[in-house]
């Protein structure tokens, strides 16, 4: 068994490529995908805002935005809303497009390699191997830092298009 002290609870979130790996206490639900609405004048991989109890939460594809693929909306699609780490009001959530409902898992500090030690998108903090199973930690600030240069929230308030 795992010694607690040197492990991180967590939420294994499935994509199309990869799993992503987040703790617990960064994830405040998960739903069931809803169809984003669409801003105009954004990238791909920005699909729009999903309204979730009464705010709206700006939704990405993780995959699209590392360069990776394009993610599936099937029917066992999920909503990932994760807290901003920067505790911005302007944007308290965002929204990662999952494809299946997650898991628990324990990551072992024994188990994470630095981004420094190997080749990985932008978007990726480091990654967790065991198994030769490849689960991957994303750099929240990274992808909320471009998330603001595509997303202004007065785009989705009353009277605005």
């Amino acid at each position: 068994m795992a010694n607690d002290a040197h492990a991180i609870r967590c939420m294994l979130l499935p994509l199309t490529g990869l799993n992503l790996l987040v703790p617990n206490s960064a994830v405040a639900e998960v739903i069931a995908y809803p169809m984003p609405r669409k801003l105009e004048n954004t990238s791909d991989w920005f699909t729009g805002v999903a309204l979730w109890r009464g705010i709206y939460v700006p939704v990405i594809e993780l995959e699209q935005l590392c360069g990776i693929g394009i993610a599936n909306a099937s029917h066992r699609a999920r909503l990932a809303v994760l807290y901003n780490p920067e505790k911005d009001e302007s944007m308290p959530y965002l929204g990662i497009h999952i494809q299946d409902i997650p898991r628990a898992y324990l990551a072992e500090s024994a188990t994470i390699k630095a981004a420094s030690e190997m080749d990985v998108e932008r978007y990726i903090k480091c990654r967790v191997d065991d198994e030769s199973l490849y689960r991957a930690i994303p750099d929240l600030d990274a992808i909320i830092v471009d998330l603001k240069k595509e997303y202004d929230h007065h785009q989705t308030q009353p009277g605005s298009r």
